[in-house]
């Protein structure tokens, strides 16, 4: 208790001292000749803002009590160091895991509803960042801000966090000249799915009870049941659905996008004689409500010299269309636009299906690991793999282990006007099912 005791009182003076020298500098947080970082229990933050550290203990006690399973590489966290990011809402943390004096590893926990997981993270810029941000002997806050940006075609809403440290000019001589440099910076993007992705140690990705209740990422729309009956007695919605079954004959994709004001615009990016197995919509704008498309019937394609191809397509929706639907998602969360407004909708021989957005908005996912080319041979690979499940369980799955996309429900438009939601079941062999009260 006496040495702990001295402790706290010298890192007080030291931030009484570093309060003197500027306002905005916290001093010595860990020195480079500091000893290996001793793991505590107790919590108090080191962060130069505002943290979410109801979130923060909570995600301690659960860790604490699962640290067997969730620990992947040697070293302990630094919860003192934990990060939300600028989210108080009680969804999102990411904290350094030391070994020694080094950053080995970042644990981040996103929150799904009543549900945490803890993802590690080996990006090295991150590593970087609390390398510096532990052992800087000064550091002050540049920024901690929301960006809405655009990168080869894919919306991104991400939260950055940048630092300035001291450097001194002579490291032997730490209390002498200096100065600052702009070095230290991490980055949460909203693609963060929950679970581990490919490049991580753990791709189950189990999670864990979240105790806080209250406040937090509740997820939105999670029934959406009214959306789905007030579109169904739309006639123009309807009759949509009807013309586009009507072309389930033609070799080739149709459909129509329809707008926040309630006209549809009708695609066909092929004639009449040629063959098309997927449809442009264009880049989606800020006024797309959803869209409407075909996946043809089998067919054939005789060519001049004779030989015969036979197409058959998926009578599912395909990775480039949960893309596409994801990216509409991101741009209405930008534009302040209800999630559980946005619909895709996908015609085939075998059924009329449609895909919501039921999760919460650390769920949107706007960045992947493959291209659509490389998704789709994927996808085909997958399906002809797992021949022996109907297609609602393989895309589904698909979806979740390969695109690691979550938060998005398909339900099944049946003939007779009502709605069944299809979810994995809790173990993913096999499809759990609701019906729409009628």
């Amino acid at each position: 208790m006496i040495m702990r005791k001295k402790i706290m009182l010298w890192l007080s003076m030291m931030v009484v001292l570093g309060f003197l020298l500027h306002s905005c500098v916290h001093d010595d947080v860990i020195s480079s000749s500091d000893p290996p970082l001793i793991y505590s229990k107790e919590y108090t933050s080191k962060s130069l803002w505002k943290e979410d550290e109801t979130y923060i203990k909570n995600v301690m006690k659960v860790y604490h009590e699962n640290e067997a399973q969730i620990k992947k590489v040697n070293g302990i966290p630094l919860w003192d160091y934990a990060m939300t990011m600028g989210y108080t809402d009680e969804s999102f943390l990411v904290v350094p895991v030391a070994n020694g004096k080094d950053i080995v590893a970042c644990i981040e926990v996103p929150r799904y509803g009543d549900q945490i997981t803890f993802v590690y993270d080996n990006n090295m810029d991150h590593l970087k960042f609390f390398q510096g941000y532990t052992t800087a002997p000064k550091r002050k806050e540049v920024q901690q801000t929301r960006e809405q940006s655009s990168m080869a075609g894919r919306l991104k809403l991400c939260s950055v966090t940048v630092v300035e440290m001291w450097y001194p000019d002579n490291e032997n001589e730490p209390n002498g000249s200096g100065h600052w440099e702009v070095t230290g910076y991490i980055t949460k993007c909203d693609e963060m799915q929950g679970g581990d992705g490919p490049s991580n140690p753990n791709p189950e990705g189990p999670t864990y009870p979240y105790p806080g209740g209250g406040g937090g990422t509740q997820p939105q729309n999670q029934n959406p049941c009214e959306k789905l009956k007030t579109q169904n007695a739309n006639p123009q919605f309807t009759g949509k659905i009807d013309d586009l079954k009507s072309k389930l004959t033609l070799k080739k994709e149709t459909g129509y996008v329809e707008k926040t004001n309630g006209s549809f615009d009708y695609k066909d990016n092929a004639t009449a004689t040629e063959t098309a197995n997927s449809l442009s919509l264009g880049t989606p704008t800020a006024d797309m409500k959803g869209y409407l498309h075909t996946h043809p019937n089998d067919f054939e394609i005789e060519y001049p010299d004779g030989t015969i191809e036979y197409r058959k397509g998926f009578k599912i929706f395909s990775p480039a269309d949960v893309i596409y639907f994801n990216q509409m998602v991101a741009l209405a969360n930008q534009n302040g636009i209800p999630l559980g407004d946005i619909y895709a909708v996908m015609v085939s021989g075998t059924g009329t299906y449609q895909i919501r957005f039921t999760g919460n908005v650390n769920q949107i996912k706007t960045v992947y690991t493959n291209t659509k080319f490389e998704y789709n041979e994927m996808y085909k690979t997958y399906f002809s793999d797992n021949k022996q499940n109907s297609d609602e369980l393989n895309f589904l799955k698909f979806m979740d282990e390969h695109m690691y996309v979550k938060g998005v429900s398909l339900v099944k438009m049946n003939d007779s006007g009502t709605f069944t939601t299809k979810t994995l079941n809790s173990d993913k062999s096999g499809l759990a099912e609701s019906d729409c009260p009628q």
